[in-house]
């Protein structure tokens, strides 16, 4: 079986969109650990490339429509072990989630006030089945 590695610019592309080594690693059929020699190879600073100081705002879609709408630092999209509803985390665990994120911001506050303009909008539409009400 051959192996196709990714490119210098490829892993930037991934980290860019602030994937994990363990995705670009799936992408690729590699480990996550090959994809760290990658990086070193390549002289890359993952923490510079996915804006790690940054606080971003996602949805998370499954069948076309938004059923959640959080925000957090880079990898918070992909968590599903820390989350309080116990269908939200199946479906996430299954894999049948995608994630968009959709905004980035340098202050907290700013995320979250984005987030809660988002879920407003979200549940006006019937939408953002996994969110609490915001007021």
């Amino acid at each position: 079986m051959l192996v196709v590695l990714p490119t210098k610019e490829q892993l930037e592309d991934h980290l860019l969109d602030k994937m994990t080594n363990q995705d670009i690693a799936s992408i690729y059929g590699l480990s996550f650990q090959k994809v760290i020699q990658l990086i070193k190879k390549y002289q890359l600073i993952p923490a510079k490339l996915r804006k790690d100081d940054h606080y971003i705002v996602y949805e998370h879609w499954l069948n076309g429509k938004v059923v959640y709408v959080g925000s957090g630092i880079w990898y918070r999209c992909r968590r599903y072990t820390n989350r309080r509803n116990p269908l939200h985390r199946e479906v996430m665990a299954s894999g049948k989630i995608q994630y968009q994120i959709v905004a980035e911001f340098e202050e907290v506050s700013l995320a979250r006030a984005h987030e809660s303009i988002l879920i407003k909008k979200y549940k006006a539409m019937g939408q953002a089945i996994f969110n609490k009400q915001v007021h």
